[in-house]
């Protein structure tokens, strides 16, 4: 196995909130002291529902909030907890950039596209005008655009081309790692296996590491080797896809695979008693093993 570009040691958020009944020190813990690591040129999958603590984690690694208490590793340098300089904050974009859900609230709407992947080679790279002008051809070229959307602004995409937009700029920066966070799941089925296909291609001609923030587990199954499950902040269980998706050990795993329709899967109406009709796919676990207060 490679030695991991990401490592998660002991990561933990704590936020500040009203005191309540469930909160009485006036402490909402979002993660709990968690860790991971991503080799490079691989693909983990954090999969949870919402409110597990996976998005948290994602803005935690590349550096939108700041970290209670732990560590993130890039390539075995620690990255400060603290309020980073721009110099700083330069240097982790150059490393771990992140993909989010909604690619029209993400992009600058008034801003065409080359301008947008400009602006990024700007930053990070001493370019000249030709050189950023070949460059951008290639970043388009590798998400599967063209000239012709060059000089769109992001109202004249599509949903995908956005999203490949967005890809394509966090891409400009040439990281390490890439989080996608929830990246294709405003698409439709059809146009997300597309928008996965061309991020297989890109992590096989450029080793970027992935790591996909995700609740779909068809797309892990797609693109992804390794899957981290989470529930209220704390990972639960871990391994490759194949084990975890196959054999899940922990009654949450259970769960979300036996909610997933299976061939043959017919939905049924709920009994006259209240009871809910037995599962198609794998046997739901006893209640009283998987009920856990959500956060």
């Amino acid at each position: 196995m490679s030695n991991p570009v990401l490592e998660v040691r002991d990561l933990r958020k704590v936020y500040p909130v009203a005191v309540t009944d469930d909160c009485p020190d006036g402490e909402f813990t979002a993660l709990h002291g968690e860790s991971f690591t991503l080799a490079s040129g691989g693909s983990l999958a954090v999969v949870g529902e919402s409110g597990s603590g996976k998005t948290t984690c994602a803005r935690l690694i590349v550096g939108l909030e700041r970290a209670t208490s732990g560590a993130v590793l890039i390539d075995g340098v620690e990255q400060i907890r603290t309020r980073a300089s721009s110099a700083r904050r330069r240097q982790r974009g150059r490393q771990v950039q992140i993909v989010f859900q909604d690619p029209y609230s993400s992009l600058d709407p008034r801003q065409r596209v080359r301008d947008c992947l400009n602006e990024v080679l700007k930053l990070h790279f001493d370019m000249d005008a030709r050189e950023r002008a070949r460059r951008v051809g290639e970043l388009l070229d590798q998400v599967g655009l063209d000239e012709r959307q060059a000089g769109a602004l992001p109202r004249a995409l599509s949903g995908g081309q956005r999203q490949r937009v967005a890809i394509a700029r966090a891409l400009a920066a040439e990281p390490k790692v890439l989080i996608l966070d929830e990246a294709v799941a405003a698409l439709d089925v059809s146009i997300q296996a597309q928008v996965l296909n061309v991020l297989a291609d890109i992590r096989d001609a450029t080793g970027v590491a992935y790591l996909f923030i995700t609740h779909d587990l068809a797309v892990v199954q797609q693109i992804c080797d390794d899957v981290v499950v989470m529930r209220s902040g704390r990972i639960v269980e871990r391994g490759t896809v194949a084990s975890v998706l196959e054999r899940p050990t922990h009654p949450y795993t259970q769960r979300l695979l036996a909610s997933v329709p299976r061939p043959g899967w017919t939905p049924r109406r709920r009994t006259t008693t209240g009871e809910p009709p037995a599962s198609n796919g794998h046997p739901l676990p006893p209640e009283s093993e998987t009920k856990e207060p959500l956060p």
